[in-house]
């Protein structure tokens, strides 16, 4: 089994050799990684062609975004199993291994969701102690619950599913969260409750809000034809955008899509189903 490992590149000089470090030093020996540079201005693709390894693989495009370069990426790549890691987050050792043991004793999925630590430059702090391992009953549930986080590095997919759902290259934040919505409306997901990997809480820039709302998953929200579960996740979201774009959000979604009693409701019923353990 090859799994592809795939990382978008934007100038992060500073620590994408810790990243690929993280990568290269796995203990399973077939997988790939697609470094994606997408039009840095830095030094980072040059560290990039020093490291000496016939798993790297580098890319280069015009920028386009995170999207534009995953989906770039997911082109150029040979394994049948993707997993998508930033460029500032670090696998574990034993990552890629455990997902291929996943994977093996569990053939009939196609998406995988492993636990993760938050690293602050100084600490790990494992994300949640409630993940169990089993496929999930309902994905937005859980993800509402905080016991289902597919972080990029966290998680693997098949990569048919990937090409049916590629990610929106319009956007530029959250610009994963429209694919991934459509696969867990889809897709059963299987979980485990092993930390793989480490998001870098500390380098939290690409995050930052857009000056245009439209590069932003936010501005882009729809509950027509969702389940309840879904429409809680998109809510929230909604919820945050209220902070990010206040006048944006309002011109938007004035017309009264995300009536506050309605959601306090669902809300309440996830807060039940959660202490029931039913996440």
């Amino acid at each position: 089994m090859k799994i592809s490992v795939i990382i978008p590149l934007f100038n992060k000089e500073n620590i994408i050799l810790k990243t690929i470090d993280s990568v290269l030093s796995q203990d399973y020996e077939s997988f790939e990684v697609i470094v994606v540079d997408d039009g840095s201005t830095d030094s980072s693709s040059s560290k990039v062609l020093d490291v000496k390894s016939e798993k790297i693989h580098l890319v280069s495009k015009h920028n386009g975004g995170p999207a534009s370069a995953r989906n770039y990426g997911v082109n150029f790549s040979t394994g049948d199993w993707i997993v998508f890691l930033d460029a500032d987050d670090f696998l574990e050792p034993y990552a890629i291994r455990h997902f291929a043991y996943l994977i093996e004793n569990n053939p009939q999925y196609s998406f995988f969701c492993c636990n993760h630590y938050l690293y602050n430059g100084e600490q790990k702090i494992l994300y949640s102690s409630a993940y169990k391992r089993g496929v999930v009953h309902d994905n937005f549930l859980a993800w509402n619950s905080k016991v289902l986080m597919p972080r990029a590095g966290a998680a693997i997919f098949r990569k048919t599913l990937i090409k049916k759902y590629p990610f929106n290259e319009s956007l530029r934040r959250y610009e994963d969260a429209e694919s991934l919505f459509d696969i867990m409306r889809t897709t059963k997901c299987y979980r485990d409750p092993v930390p793989v990997m480490s998001y870098n809480i500390s380098t939290l820039s690409a995050s930052a809000p857009c000056k245009d709302i439209s590069e932003d998953f936010i501005g882009h929200l729809s509950i027509e034809g969702k389940s309840l579960m879904e429409q809680y996740a998109i809510y929230m979201l909604y919820k945050q955008g209220l902070q990010i774009y206040p006048n944006d959000m309002k011109r938007l979604y004035g017309n009264g899509m995300f009536n506050r009693r309605k959601f306090w409701g669902i809300g309440m019923l996830v807060r039940i189903l959660k202490a029931m353990k039913w996440a």
